[in-house]
């Protein structure tokens, strides 16, 4: 673990917890309009057992050291940056293709996320910051290869806590609107979406890059994009985890399941399967403050089970997404 990790162990119940909230339906503000934002069901069926949980309590919450092999932590994180498609665009990002991902193999690692929308849709600057790229990339190599991003826009920005410049890059635009050198403020349009570079379809290519403007200094810019809100009250958080052996070697997984229960005596409401960073021989970065190997966004706060089955055993931890928090947790596997 790169460094000791401070979080919140929720100790106590109250009878307003979660029990009597309606989580549903979901809806995302935005500038004009709403968009639905239930999480979709899966057919994956995790191991299935009577499900507890660590009791919450929501009104006072004390700071105390944490152990997120044993429980779970819950920290403030790092969401610096706003969504750089706004309303009524998707302000969602694709599932299909997240950070870290070969979508099976047939791909390298995915060094950002997208944000599919229609070719024309404003795309727009995530923080105050300063153009350090605006043009194509079939010339300089900013990728893997020369015109792997097409049309492409990195902004470089400094943030108070962190102690290195970091770099949005915004990648396939059909259209550039500014200029190197030129100071943007946060929500400023900056370009348009397009399929430029190596693309498949419409979309914004959307990257984190921390200390240095290169393809190998990629962060998962799920754990700096502000998570999304409701309007209704209820809010979203983020999971990370890191999936390890007894000697802090990642392991690859591709059976993580996530439930969520908004009743805690009730049934599933949404589960997920995802899979850990994949294991190739450049692989991407997990964070400074947590090295994840696996992450879900934009999950409504609430309670949650994690589970996974290792050499015929199960794992599993009950853990509890609160509105704009990171819950970590920590799976050590024996091998």
């Amino acid at each position: 673990m790169k460094r000791l990790l401070a979080c919140v162990l929720l100790v106590s119940l109250v009878s307003a917890c979660n029990a009597n909230v309606d989580y549903e339906p979901m809806t995302v503000t935005g500038p004009s309009s709403t968009v639905n934002r239930l999480p979709p069901t899966i057919t994956a069926s995790p191991p299935t057992e009577t499900p507890t949980f660590l009791p919450i309590e929501t009104s006072t919450l004390t700071p105390i050291p944490c152990d997120p092999s044993a429980t779970y932590c819950i920290e403030d994180g790092h969401f610096f940056l706003e969504r750089p498609i706004a309303l009524p665009g998707t302000v969602t990002i694709d599932p299909g293709y997240p950070y870290g991902s070969t979508e099976g193999g047939k791909r390298d690692p995915h060094h950002g996320v997208e944000f599919y929308n229609a070719s024309g849709t404003p795309v727009l600057a995530a923080a105050d910051g300063l153009v350090v790229v605006a043009g194509d990339d079939s010339q300089i190599v900013y990728g893997p290869l020369v015109n792997f991003y097409g049309n492409l826009i990195v902004l470089e920005h400094h943030f108070p806590g962190i102690n290195q410049p970091v770099f949005t890059l915004y990648g396939h635009l059909s259209k550039v609107d500014v200029q190197v050198g030129q100071s943007v403020q946060s929500g400023d349009k900056i370009g348009e979406v397009g399929s430029t570079g190596y693309a498949t379809g419409s979309h914004l290519h959307f990257e984190v890059r921390l200390g240095k403007n290169d393809y190998d200094s990629n962060r998962n810019p799920v754990l700096w994009l502000k998570p999304l809100s409701g309007n209704n009250g209820i809010s979203f958080g983020v999971i990370a985890g890191r999936l390890a052996d007894a000697q802090e070697k990642l392991i690859h997984a591709s059976n993580v399941n996530i439930q969520y229960f908004p009743d805690l005596n009730g049934p599933q409401a949404a589960a997920y399967q995802l899979e850990t960073y994949a294991p190739e021989q450049n692989p991407v970065n997990g964070d400074n403050d947590w090295d994840e190997n696996f992450t879900m966004s934009d999950l409504p706060a609430g309670n949650y089970r994690i589970s996974l089955v290792w050499g015929g055993k199960l794992y599993d931890r009950r853990i509890v997404v609160m509105p704009g928090k990171i819950t970590f947790v920590v799976f050590q596997i024996d091998q």
